[in-house]
């Protein structure tokens, strides 16, 4: 079945079954961030956004995601607010271990989104389901804290003082 899709910002079309994950499918396509983890939807490793929500790419069949723009971590390296995550969990001593990337960096860029100052136990409640092979939650936590404080630091004073 062809699949038309916008993959990191290109028009695509996918040749697949409809009921294949969409993780089968980016890996098939070359895309390796999206890691094959427990195939159940509760790590994050095979993470990704569609339509700009983190989403576990094991759970969705390829053929819901007919028009909808997919974006990897290959691809949103080139997003601002992927230097501020990387900014943050680089304060908080973070190293990432490369398996467990995506879920992270997604998960923090959906905190980054909804909360101009999140509270811990909503930082809690987002990240509960995460393998955290290469760190602790609470240091996840600290890490998406400085994120956010990047964001605010790169967006400037003004940006921040209308919300």
């Amino acid at each position: 079945m062809k699949i038309p899709v916008i993959l990191n910002e290109k028009k695509i079309v996918l040749d697949a079954e409809p009921e294949e994950s969409l993780l089968t499918v980016l890996r098939r396509e070359k895309i390796y961030s999206p890691k094959c983890g427990c195939q159940e939807g509760h790590c994050g490793n095979c993470m990704i956004l569609l339509d700009s929500a983190p989403v576990n790419s094991c759970l969705i069949p390829v053929g819901a995601v007919r028009d909808s723009k997919i974006i990897t971590l290959e691809y949103f390296k080139t997003f601002p607010e992927y230097q501020d995550i990387i900014t943050g969990f680089s304060q908080a001593h973070i190293h990432l271990c490369g398996y467990c990337n995506a879920g992270k960096i997604f998960t923090a860029y959906s905190v980054l989104r909804k909360h101009f100052r999140p509270e811990k136990e909503q930082l809690a409640e987002t990240i509960h389901g995460l393998s955290v092979c290469c760190t602790d939650k609470d240091t996840l936590s600290n890490g998406i804290l400085y994120a956010i404080a990047a964001k605010h630091q790169r967006e400037g004073k003004k940006a921040n003082a209308k919300k």
